[in-house]
């Protein structure tokens, strides 16, 4: 049970701290034009806790169903890795002005999510399965800050 709360805990720390320091709703960035489909941007904020939900129980299940004596400290590793690249989105884009650095870190964690997802798969497949809306939206948010650059050229790379 304790364990639990430490990798909730930490996840929430690691996955949402950028977001203490910046945040994207900083007139720079809402100032950036955006492409006509994007009618639901108030739900993004939703859709990451939701991520957050799925990934952090997929840690959880992980952690529970390794042996005492094999923990998966790599695989945790990778858990935290995914999510301060996820968290380094908004400083990076909003106090570097770097939509192109967005681009990549967002990339990199979307790859990072399948990587994990089969490397968790043998240990358990809910906990894989769980990356599903993070594989999902990675590749869409990836997408996203491709056509903002393309819809702001000269801005933010």
């Amino acid at each position: 049970m304790k364990a639990r709360w430490m990798i909730t805990a930490v996840s929430a720390a690691l996955f949402f701290g950028g977001s203490l320091f910046t945040s994207l709703r900083d007139p720079w960035f809402q100032g950036l034009q955006r492409p006509n489909w994007l009618t639901f941007e108030f739900l993004i904020p939703f859709i990451w806790i939701f991520i957050w939900i799925c990934t952090t129980i997929s840690a959880i299940l992980v952690w529970e169903k390794s042996s005492k004596q094999s923990r998966p400290w790599l695989l945790m590793g990778m858990y935290a890795a995914i999510a301060i690249l996820t968290s380094a989105y908004s400083p990076i884009v909003v106090e570097f002005r770097s939509l192109f650095g967005g681009m990549i870190v967002g990339g990199l964690a979307t790859l990072m999510v399948y990587i994990l997802a089969f490397l968790v798969k043998p240990i358990s497949r809910t906990a894989s399965w769980l990356f599903l809306p993070y594989a999902i939206w990675g590749i869409i948010g990836t997408y996203l800050t491709w056509v903002l650059i393309q819809l702001n050229p000269g801005v933010g790379r």
